[in-house]
């Protein structure tokens, strides 16, 4: 077993999140992260294997929060009643509820920065290099889901088609964590994600009820 000297693991952790902040997972080197934490490359891959594992040490936890809280989100909101789910765009309680889902998103995000510009800019050559498109897929799903439920003919009359549902959830995903790309404050951030959030309300509700 190895000999965990306390504080080392912490110290680990500190000096990997800046090499990977400072040159991304491929151009960061673990004998840089060694050196830093006063320590040697063996005592890493000891505590994580590899350096994917390091990486994921950092943001294993926050990025699976996200996911999650994003899901049960669209989750919940696929469960409401189809006359419920129809009035999406022109519902004052949900408008209300949606808003304060927005805002923790944002909390989340800014609670946990440091991991988050990992996830989003840092990320290349691990399991998280696709996190945004996965969260996007996640948001075309319930889109196609909703779209299915509520019998809208958005696509069967041709006024979109599954491409442009795929690059609008796209679209509004990578516009979404711009905040984190462009290192916004959180107060330009809650500014940017209502603006954006307003565009592509406005446009959904365009497709979905000409």
């Amino acid at each position: 077993m190895a000999n965990r000297v306390e504080g080392v693991t912490e110290k680990l952790l500190e000096c990997a999140m800046q090499e990977f902040l400072a040159n991304g997972y491929n151009g960061a080197s673990m004998r840089t992260i060694a050196e830093n934490a006063g320590t040697t490359p063996r005592s890493i891959y000891t505590r994580y294997e590899d350096k994917e594992g390091l990486f994921c040490a950092l943001v294993d936890a926050p990025a699976k929060e996200l996911t999650d809280f994003f899901e049960l989100h669209m989750r919940q909101y696929s469960q409401r009643p189809v006359e419920e789910q129809r009035e999406l765009f022109h519902d004052e309680e949900f408008d209300r509820e949606h808003k304060g889902y927005m805002q923790s998103i944002i909390d989340l995000m800014y609670d946990n920065y440091d991991a988050f510009k990992l996830l989003i800019c840092c990320a290349e050559g691990t399991r998280y290099g696709s996190f945004i498109e996965d969260i996007a897929e996640l948001d075309e799903r319930y889109t196609l889901k909703y779209i299915e439920d509520t019998g809208n003919d958005v696509i069967s009359s041709g006024r979109a088609g599954r491409l442009l549902i795929h690059q609008l959830c796209s679209s509004y995903m990578y516009g979404f964590f711009e905040v984190i790309r462009h290192d916004m404050s959180k107060e330009e951030a809650q500014m940017h994600i209502a603006q954006l959030q307003s565009f592509f309300s406005h446009g959904w509700d365009k497709l979905f009820n000409p």
